[in-house]
């Protein structure tokens, strides 16, 4: 049996900012049908693009993962096949949309597992609140004919790995649905022989190297390390072959077109905004405790400062102190801390202190950590007196390199799609970002973001659309799964009528919008 608290638990409360929820009754109501029928009543042309034959490429993004698993729901409301039902509408001239069917209601857990169970997709438990894993069911291969696909989205595939022959040997949602063992998945995608596509590659090559919470290689540094580790943080260089390599693929049937999507600005996903810098609240004898067990490592800062070795302001910043209530920060591991070294006693003996500090407001703990904050380990609570390891914090200075190379590849994007000669229309997705983030114009500036982006920062959290305030993250208004990082399903006819916007201003074309009340946001646990 699933502890149904799986995900959030810890002998210490966890301060989870989950927003306001709304009761549960709300959420059922606003849950209406799954995968609604195109509305015959509309009407559309296709302007200068063909839509006969629509093809997908992209990652888990595109292939409908959300709540932490493909699953089927997922897979119906991916916006892929949202677009392909407006193409579907009369007079746009849209053919027939194959997926790669789970057919799996909870399908498999790619973020948490448990010895004692197969897990599927999280739903939202509102006592927590928090995401809680359903039972889930392992993957099984593509029962269906692999030759009429038009969805090639592959969870956890960079765009390096799009081009990587025999990549099936290493993913197994592109082994399901691989022609061969040795294909790429941009050759088997370029077979299908599209009219019209997209392409929303590249959140994989930012977006693991920060779950992995900077911890894993960085390519620039080490470019081997990109054949071993898939979480190491993509070469521009590479990124660039692989991502020109890709369009060209595309580009090679006569006549195609379509769109390329900008990644998105992966930090400010509630993956990393949902668990608090001082998540844990203290009883005073615990603080005490606490307190007392790293009074040698305060006093060995304070004898590095003595010995001139640090300076005080440093010191302050590396001692660790709790207090009685809410809002203690965690301890933790900061490789980029200076190291320490410090005389002992008169023989000259030395000591070198641990690179230990608490955590500030601007890290970022991952939202990976909250099931172990509090547990024990066999060295006493995490956070407390076990510290947090890096791949569980992304500091500042990781940070500055996740959005930096971010903002780089976006511009190797729209420079790839600039010299296509108007056969590629760009969806730079970084406005709406900033938009409903709540970003002010140079909090935008900040992370590299483009000049449409800065110019939709207001800084006012929220989106709204059609009189809805839609917030970023996964309450009942939220457009974000309960993994904290896919959208879910109201999030993807978001996404899918954007896309529609650049369709309809770049190829002549008028395609309908998506009306996005049928669509839901979270489904909540019984």
């Amino acid at each position: 049996m699933i502890n149904k608290r799986y995900f959030l638990v810890g002998s210490f409360s966890l301060l989870i900012s989950l927003f306001a929820c709304n009761t549960e009754d709300e959420l059922i109501e606003e849950r209406l049908e799954n995968n609604p029928a195109p509305n015959v009543e509309l009407s559309g042309n296709p302007g200068s693009a063909d839509f006969s034959k629509y093809v997908a490429v992209g990652n888990s993004l595109t292939a409908g993962l959300m709540d932490a698993a493909l699953y089927t729901k997922g897979q119906q409301n991916a916006f892929p096949n949202i677009l392909a039902q407006q193409f579907q509408i009369e007079g746009v001239g849209g053919g027939t949309f194959n997926q790669p069917d789970i057919n799996s209601d909870n399908g498999l857990n790619v973020s948490v597992q448990s010895p004692d169970a197969v897990l599927g997709r999280f739903l939202l438990d509102l006592s927590i609140p928090g995401p809680v894993p359903t039972v889930g069911e392992p993957i099984e291969p593509y029962s269906g004919d692999i030759s009429q696909l038009n969805n090639f989205g592959i969870p956890g595939m960079r765009v390096i790995d799009a081009v990587t022959p025999g990549y099936s040997q290493f993913n197994p949602f592109f082994a399901r649905i691989a022609a061969s063992s040795a294909n790429s998945l941009v050759q088997q995608a370029a077979a299908a022989q599209g009219s019209f596509f997209t392409v929303w590659l590249g959140g994989n090559d930012v977006l693991a190297w920060a779950n992995s919470g900077g911890s894993a290689p960085d390519g620039e540094i080490d470019p081997a390390a990109q054949l071993t580790n898939p979480s190491t943080l993509t070469n521009t260089n590479n990124f660039t072959a692989a991502y020109t390599a890709v369009i060209n693929a595309m580009l090679a049937v006569p006549d195609a077109q379509g769109v390329a999507i900008t990644i998105p600005p992966v930090t400010l996903l509630p993956f990393y905004r949902t668990v608090a810098f001082n998540p844990l609240p203290l009883d005073q004898a615990t603080a005490d405790a606490l307190n007392a067990a790293y009074q040698q490592y305060n006093g060995g800062l304070d004898a590095a400062v003595t010995q001139q070795v640090i300076t005080a302001e440093e010191a302050a910043q590396r001692k660790i102190a709790f207090s009685a209530g809410e809002g203690n920060p965690i301890v933790m591991i900061d490789e980029d801390l200076s190291e320490v070294t410090i005389i002992v006693n008169t023989d000259g003996d030395t000591n070198t202190l641990p690179k230990l500090r608490q955590t500030i407001a601007n890290d970022l703990l991952l939202f990976s950590i909250a099931p172990r904050l509090g547990q024990d380990f066999g060295n006493g609570p995490y956070g407390l007196q076990d510290p947090a390891t890096d791949e569980f914090v992304l500091t500042l200075n990781e940070q500055i390199t996740a959005n930096t190379r971010l903002a780089t590849f976006n511009a190797i994007i729209a420079q790839i799609v600039a010299s296509t000669g108007g056969r590629i229309a760009l969806l730079d997705i970084n406005p709406i970002f900033a938009d409903i983030a709540g970003l002010t114009p140079e909090q935008a500036t900040l992370l590299g973001m483009s000049a449409d982006a800065i110019s939709a920062a207001d800084g006012t959290r929220g989106l709204i659309l059609d009189g809805v305030n839609y917030q970023p993250d996964f309450s009942p208004n939220g457009i974000i799964s309960t993994d904290g990082i896919h959208p879910n399903p109201k999030g993807h006819a978001i996404v899918a009528n954007e896309v529609i916007r650049v369709i309809n201003e770049n190829f002549g074309a008028s395609i309908p919008p998506v009306n996005l009340s049928p669509f839901s946001t979270v489904e909540v646990a019984p």
